[in-house]
């Protein structure tokens, strides 16, 4: 049976990004997106918390479903100073919330452009206290700083496929790589429609001589 991983993005609308004018809200939610068809893609089994909704709805989604792992998905902000990295916090040091921690922590660090800091344990926040799964509770980078508003918009997938990795390697899942960062978009090239038959496969031999091995011919409807 796959893994229940539930995903708890901010619904802290009021948190106004230095940048993008944007919010904490709008672009936790869009992490999250991202993360959860990451997730998915990987064989998880994830629900993602409604954009806005009460911390305290998703608490009890998260318990009643029975996931098995909670992640909220915050941003940052301090004096607007500073760019500060990427923080983790756990209810506690218990072996397996400190391997669900770091493992989050050292995917999603690395990409944060401020410095990171360690592994914290904070027991008072109601997402790790109240929570039946194993919780986390990532601050991705300061949105109040300019440079961190910007990384953080134009990231948000970077930051997806980063929590996924950290979920992979909690659980020692391989991680699978989105196809369509290796493959990248196809285009299709249409160079004539012909009424008679014998032009298009005229057409059609010219382009196969001139290196066009993949041509064919499509009838279509007026």
């Amino acid at each position: 049976m796959s893994k229940k991983i539930y995903l708890s993005p901010s619904n802290q609308i009021n948190n106004l990004y230095a940048a993008g004018d944007t919010n904490e809200c709008e672009q936790c939610g869009r992490i999250a997106e991202y993360a959860k068809m990451a997730l998915q893609r990987c064989g998880f089994e994830v629900k993602e918390a409604p954009r806005g909704q009460n911390i305290n709805i998703s608490i009890k989604e998260s318990n009643s479903w029975g996931a098995d792992l909670h992640i909220s998905i915050h941003t940052n902000a301090f004096n607007s100073q500073t760019l500060g990295g990427t923080l983790v916090m756990i209810y506690s040091n218990a072996t397996e919330n400190k391997k669900a921690g770091n493992a989050i922590l050292n995917s999603v660090a690395p990409i944060s452009p401020g410095p990171d800091y360690s592994l914290r344990v904070n027991p008072s926040l109601a997402e790790l206290n109240s929570t039946k799964a194993i919780a986390v509770y990532l601050e991705v980078e300061f949105h109040d700083h300019t440079t961190g508003a910007n990384w953080i918009i134009n990231n948000v997938k970077a930051i997806g496929e980063a929590i996924c990795k950290g979920v992979c390697e909690f659980y020692g899942v391989t991680y699978k790589v989105d196809e369509a960062e290796i493959f990248g978009k196809l285009y299709c090239v249409q160079i004539g429609a012909f009424k008679n038959k014998s032009n298009a496969e005229s057409c059609l031999q010219k382009a196969k001589i001139a290196g066009f091995t993949d041509a064919f011919i499509k009838e279509v409807q007026p």
